[in-house]
């Protein structure tokens, strides 16, 4: 394979991921029928998933994860950086005041307690958990 075939191949493959992020996203806020506020991204890893949660100029989206390194170059060449943006945590108490997010996705449950995610939600605001997809009652 030559180096233009590479290029192209590699660009097609980021675009597939893209778009498979920006669909997973737009699944999460139909589902949970949220349009606006803050969004947390628990367990955000490289942060795609967290970028495309920004649906519009309504939301501000923060992930959490152990390490952002990945995460925030990701969300820097999305170009959303400012109203989306990253915070080192390794799992216990939220950084985040109660009754303040509106929508709690989660990719590890196991990092947190049934009581910290009913903390930091707001009055109807809801917990979304990646594994298994679905709304936490």
């Amino acid at each position: 394979m030559n180096k233009n075939m590479m290029t192209v191949s590699l660009a097609l493959a980021l675009a597939v991921t893209a778009h498979a992020q920006q669909e997973q996203a737009q699944r999460i806020l139909r589902e949970t029928g949220v349009t606006g506020g803050l969004v947390v991204h628990v367990g955000c890893g490289d942060g795609k998933l967290t970028a495309a949660l920004r649906a519009s100029e309504a939301f501000v989206v923060q992930g959490l994860d152990a390490d952002v390194t990945k995460a925030r170059e990701n969300i820097r060449a999305a170009g959303v950086y400012g109203p989306v943006s990253v915070a080192p945590w390794s799992g216990g108490a939220l950084p985040y005041a109660d009754n303040l997010v509106r929508l709690l996705v989660i990719g590890d449950a196991q990092k947190l307690s049934r009581a910290e995610i009913e903390r930091v939600l707001c009055p109807g605001g809801v917990a979304y958990s990646l594994h298994p997809a679905s709304l936490i009652p």
